[in-house]
C-alpha cells in the first residue's frame, strides 16, 4: 500500500493539534499521539507530518458542509480514526468529520525536530 495513505492508519487515535501552510504547496501538521511517540527518543508527545506538493486540503463535517481544517482545529482537535482509501486523494475519517488530502510526498518527524523513517 502507498505509505502516503498507510501512515494514517498507524496514526489512529492521534489528534491533529496544529497545521500551517494550508494555502501553499507544503502543509505541516502536528499529530499528538503520546502512547506511540513515547516509543521513540528523545521524549515528546507528537509527530510532525510534512506534506509536499499539496493539491487539496478539505474538511467535510458530518452534515456534508466543508470548512477549512484550521477552523475545525480552533473548535476542537479532530481525532484520527482510520482510512480505507487505496489511492489519492486520501480520505481520513476523524472524530469531527472527514479530512480529504491530496499531495505528492510525505515526511515524518518528531516534535523535537528529528526526522524518522516510516
Amino acid at each position: 500500500m502507498d505509505p502516503r495513505i498507510q501512515i494514517w492508519n498507524v496514526l489512529h487515535d492521534g489528534e491533529i493539534t496544529a497545521i500551517s501552510g494550508e494555502d501553499g504547496e507544503t502543509l505541516t501538521m502536528f499529530v499528538s499521539i503520546p502512547y506511540l511517540r513515547r516509543r521513540s527518543e528523545p521524549l515528546g508527545d507528537s509527530f510532525v507530518l510534512t506534506l509536499g506538493g499539496l493539491k487539496r486540503l478539505e474538511f467535510r463535517n458530518f452534515d456534508g458542509t466543508t470548512t477549512p481544517l484550521r477552523e475545525e482545529i480552533d473548535i476542537s482537535t479532530p481525532g484520527i480514526l482510520s482510512t480505507e482509501s487505496e489511492a489519492m486523494p486520501v480520505r481520513i475519517e476523524t472524530t469531527m468529520g472527514q479530512s480529504i488530502l491530496d499531495f505528492e510526498g510525505i515526511r515524518l518527524g518528531m516534535d523535537t525536530g528529528q526526522q524518522i523513517e516510516y
